[in-house]
């Protein structure tokens, strides 16, 4: 039985093809058999199911053809050898099994095991070991089915490395696909369990290195990383006690066309809290009042043209264009004052809207789209964003030429050589005006001295931590102005 079993998953992500390349040389490396990494990966499942569900009394495992199959056969066999009452679903014919899938069948087998040819819909739990990582596209119609049978059973699922019907390198979601309740993932973390709609059906992650994860890092380079909150955070410049607000940066945030003054209200307030010593805000000259109400550290300046900008850009450090920007012709001529900026600029919302419109190329630019923003901008369907959202922001960074933030479940931060996945957030974010509160968290980073690349990675993992903290009164109904005295403690 393995004793590293976690949560605390690994700070580097791969490709399913650098894991199938590699793994064995790794593992040989180290005068380790495959077969045994067959049984520890089982082990810990096997683990993980006494854990979770210590106290079922039927036990299937659905398995493949395929060495994630080997795998199940093993949970199996440990669940015989701890006397429970289990099957094995084999939907692969087990005369085509070969290598050390039949090898693990045969050793089931001899233990006395049984093998069936249907779903047993009266068992506790599923340990799914139906498709490794190797799986890409769409289904045959019979492991459709299977999946589809399996899921509509609404009993605990477990998956053996990943669920079967997702793609382990671009997170990409076939039409079946098993909705697990946990997944144990081995030896390397496959990034495409991280982002997107991948994370619905992984449910909660667990990691088994399997006394090589260690080894697996160093010897292949990651094809991306997980922000590290703690490092991050330990970077954020020292606020000494003669700091003075001038050395803590100055940000002007532009938006809040008339029937929008929240939006850019909201992004104010949210860099305030990230720690920016001044915040300005320039929006229509209908709405300065609003924006000023109650918030009266806000420098609120009613602009109508963008010669009015032009003084508040040269006094700023950080800029943010976009929230409550809107699409009028009010919208269009501020946009023009921000053509040639050279100082860190954060476009979000409408801004993305405008830029996809008529292109850029500013030298510090971020931008922060979700998957419908991001579509506009590079010319395709937001649909085709999802099934490849590594793919979809690295693209966003080099055609930008900026630092591009896609937003949504398992945020990713790229620029023209590194991908980041942020592993934090939580379903209740799903509110409004929470893109213009992290909009406002980057630049308040930003403005104190944080590098642009790291000051969006440190934004985003505090935006989720805050939700995380305050989704603890509740999913449903939490405000962005919820998140506001966390995110203050959380910079701290």
């Amino acid at each position: 039985m393995t004793p590293e079993l976690t949560t605390n998953l690994p700070q580097f992500a791969y490709s399913a093809q650098q894991v199938k390349d590699n793994e064995a040389i790794v593992a040989s490396q180290h005068n380790v058999e495959m077969y045994a990494l067959m049984q520890q990966a089982a082990a810990s499942v096997f683990q993980l199911l006494m854990l979770k569900y210590g106290n079922c009394d039927k036990v299937q495992v659905i398995a493949g053809g395929g060495n994630n199959g080997g795998d199940g056969y093993w949970v199996a066999n440990y669940a015989l050898q701890h006397e429970l009452d289990v099957t094995v679903f084999s939907v692969k014919d087990v005369n085509q099994l070969a290598g050390d899938a039949k090898r693990a069948y045969l050793d089931y087998i001899k233990q006395g095991g049984k093998v069936v040819d249907s779903l047993d819909t009266s068992a506790d739990v599923y340990i799914d070991a139906l498709l490794g990582i190797g799986f890409c596209g769409e289904l045959s119609s019979e492991y459709s089915d299977v999946i589809n049978h399996i899921n509509q059973q609404h009993k605990p699922i477990i998956a053996v490395d990943l669920p079967s019907g997702l793609n382990a390198t671009t997170g990409e979601v076939a039409k079946a696909c098993i909705n697990a309740n946990y997944t144990v993932s081995f030896i390397s973390l496959k990034q495409g369990l991280l982002s997107g709609n991948a994370k619905q059906h992984v449910g909660n992650l667990y990691f088994a290195g399997l006394g090589l994860a260690d080894a697996f890092i160093e010897y292949v380079k990651p094809l991306s990383k997980l922000v590290n909150y703690d490092a991050l955070k330990a970077s954020l410049p020292v606020r000494h006690i003669n700091s003075y607000k001038q050395q803590l940066g100055h940000v002007l945030l532009i938006g809040g066309d008339k029937p929008m003054p929240g939006a850019i209200r909201i992004a104010a307030e949210s860099c305030l809290r990230a720690g920016a010593g001044l915040v300005s805000v320039a929006t229509h000259p209908e709405n300065r009042a609003i924006v000023v109400q109650g918030r009266y550290e806000l420098m609120v300046h009613a602009v109508d043209h963008a010669t009015e900008l032009e003084p508040l850009i040269e006094k700023a450090d950080v800029c943010v264009i976009g929230p409550g920007l809107g699409l009028s012709n009010w919208s269009k001529t501020v946009w023009q004052a921000i053509e040639k900026v050279n100082k860190p600029i954060i476009i979000d919302a409408d801004g993305l809207n405008l830029l996809a419109q008529k292109p850029i190329n500013l030298a510090h630019m971020i931008i922060t789209p979700h998957s419908g923003e991001a579509s506009r901008l590079l010319g395709i369907p937001s649909s085709e964003i999802e099934l490849n959202r590594f793919d979809s922001v690295s693209k966003l960074a080099k055609q930008y030429n900026a630092i591009a933030l896609l937003k949504g479940v398992g945020s990713l931060v790229a620029n023209s050589h590194h991908t980041v996945i942020n592993t934090s957030g939580r379903a209740s974010m799903a509110s409004a005006g929470m893109g213009d509160c992290l909009s406002g968290i980057i630049a308040g980073l930003i403005a104190q001295g944080m590098p642009n690349f790291e000051a969006v990675q440190l934004a985003v993992n505090i935006h989720g931590r805050a939700a995380e903290i305050a989704e603890q009164q509740g999913k449903r109904g939490m405000l962005v102005s919820d998140l506001y005295p966390l995110i203050r403690k959380l910079v701290d």
